[in-house]
């Protein structure tokens, strides 16, 4: 694929939490950091930790 094909693609956080091990997806913020404990389960109330950083092609 050249260069001036590539699509562009949307920053997400995957956060699992530490207790109930829920999981969420939301959109990249920055100061975002793989395996760094972030904000509190909307559940049980446990640390959620990120678990990966990904991005999605935009159609």
């Amino acid at each position: 694929m050249k260069k001036s094909e590539r699509k562009p693609s949307t920053p997400y956080t995957f956060l699992k939490c530490q207790s109930c091990k829920i999981s969420k997806k939301r959109k990249f913020e920055d100061g975002d950091i793989v395996f760094s404990m972030t904000q509190n389960c909307s559940d049980c109330d446990g640390k959620m930790m990120i678990t990966k950083i990904f991005g999605e092609s935009m159609d």
